[in-house]
């Protein structure tokens, strides 16, 4: 495997995963081992907070690191060994200062976390994956609003007396991400496009929950959705 280099963004995760006491990391790893203490995505993080009595905001990016570690793993064709030896030179690379407390017993200890971690292929693999395939699009969206107006139609003759009618129009904005950029589109809708919108996206929810049914009851396996 070639050299790995952890982004600087990254090294507070992985030197408070290192500090962590061993007991805890135990425990996060018997915990996420069962795929029904894990039915959701945000349950991993969940049960990290829980545990190691860390913030919810480094709880998750904590998760994140652990996916992106996985699909490093899966990707790069070597073995768990390889991949978890490769990180730790990195990881002992990492400034000196920060890790100075960390014994040799602690890595070896740390090694093996990272081991077991990158051998639940069930719970924390799969989602992983999940993590890493579900956004394979050239837009991944990400919140919508809908902004409600009344608009005047004023006489052209006499605009300075009350309105002669007015109208209803509404803006659906969409935000999403482009190249892991933030943009954002507008589409002016009408009453009978809304009408259209919510038909489109009912039907597209009972298309959902009927293949949702037929993975978990007909094929017997986990169906993975995204979440927030």
């Amino acid at each position: 495997m070639a050299k790995f280099t952890i982004p600087k963004e990254d090294w507070k995760i992985f030197i408070s995963l290192l500090s962590l006491k061993q007991e805890k990391r135990k425990a996060f790893l018997e915990i996420i081992k069962d795929p029904t203490n894990v039915p959701h995505a945000d349950d991993f993080a969940k049960h990290y907070v829980t545990i190691s009595n860390r913030e919810r905001k480094e709880a998750d990016k904590t998760i994140e690191v652990l996916f992106k570690l996985y699909n490093l793993y899966d990707t790069s064709g070597e073995g768990i060994d390889s991949n978890v030896l490769t990180l730790m030179d990195a990881i002992k690379e990492i400034d000196k200062k920060e890790i100075k407390e960390i014994s040799e017993t602690d890595f070896e200890l740390f090694s093996l976390f990272l081991k077991e971690i990158l051998s639940l292929h069930d719970t924390l693999g799969v989602r992983a994956k999940a993590y890493r395939l579900m956004p394979q699009n050239q837009h991944v969206f990400r919140r919508s609003e809908i902004y409600s107006d009344i608009r005047a139609v004023f006489r052209p003759d006499k605009p300075d007396i009350k309105p002669s009618a007015a109208v209803i129009v509404h803006s659906l904005k969409i935000d999403y991400y482009e190249d892991y950029e933030e943009k954002a589109f507008y589409f002016g809708l009408s009453e009978n496009d809304l009408q259209q919108l919510m038909n489109t996206i009912e039907r597209a929810i009972k298309k959902h929950e009927c293949l949702k049914r037929m993975i978990t009851d007909n094929l017997a396996i986990q169906c993975l959705e995204e979440e927030d």
